[in-house]
């Protein structure tokens, strides 16, 4: 998605340069460089801050973990100080964008995430971080995987991808409302703005469930990913389950219910 330039023309011609002076510019006073991110901010940044270093360790988690190599493309990641300027900032840049306190922006030639410091920045970087990750090696992820994996990155190290939250939403659904996951319509979704919280929450186990089962289904997830890079196109993968779980279905919830259990 590309920045609109003449947006901020026409709000320099009627003369309202010194009032959004604070939400033209990013935040770029103090710049931290680790590995391939770029951070910027206009507040102080401790260079071993344990955020950072995360997020560090998190992009060779990431590439052990889904056989992806590592890439030194930079990502500009901006922290704004505070909601207000960050809320201004992205409306007025990208006013089609919801309300959030992150965003991944891939372009043609940038890959950059922006994010309001507060006290879930954690879990905001790790995940929009992991999808820039995902995307300086990995073209035409769809959209369902590429949130399911930073779905399971979200959460913090050592948790193994254990993301609490949504995995008692789907609880609640299969209890309640007999809920059951299909595959085939998340890979039918063109956007994030086309998932649901279910969704998302269904790519998380989805991922979860390759990842952290067994040796042979992360190997399906690694083949289709392996795919994507060479070919930039794969088959549905979908389909690779079909044939490698037998049941997929049936495996995830099975899975999920072991996750209740803390059988994992």
């Amino acid at each position: 998605m590309r920045l609109v330039p003449s947006v901020l023309a026409v709000l320099l011609l009627a003369g309202c340069a010194g009032s959004l002076a604070g939400r033209l510019t990013l935040p770029d006073r103090n710049t931290l460089v680790r590995d391939e991110l770029v951070i910027h901010s206009d507040f102080p940044l401790s260079a071993h801050h344990r955020l950072f270093e995360e997020l560090t360790s998190q992009r060779a988690d990431l590439c052990r973990q889904l056989a992806l190599p590592t890439s030194d493309e930079p990502i500009d990641v901006y922290l704004f100080e505070n909601p207000e300027r960050f809320q201004g900032f992205m409306r007025l840049h990208y006013p089609k964008f919801p309300d959030r306190r992150a965003f991944f922006v891939e372009t043609d030639t940038h890959l950059t995430v922006y994010a309001q410091w507060g006290d879930r920045m954690a879990e905001d970087l790790r995940h929009e971080v992991t999808h820039a990750y995902v995307h300086a090696v990995a073209p035409n992820v769809p959209v369902w995987l590429d949130e399911g994996i930073a779905k399971y990155f979200e959460v913090s190290r050592g948790s193994r991808g254990l993301n609490r939250p949504l995995l008692d939403r789907l609880l609640v659904r299969m209890h309640q409302e007999h809920w059951q996951p299909n595959l085939q319509r998340l890979e039918s979704l063109r956007g994030s703005e086309d998932m649901t919280q279910d969704d998302y929450a269904e790519a998380w186990a989805w991922i979860h469930l390759l990842i952290e089962s067994r040796t042979d289904r992360l190997e399906l997830l690694r083949g289709y990913l392996s795919d994507l890079r060479a070919q930039g196109a794969a088959a549905p993968l979908s389909a690779r389950l079909d044939a490698g779980l037998g049941q997929p279905n049936v495996v995830l919830l099975e899975h999920l219910g072991q996750l209740e259990k803390g059988a994992w």
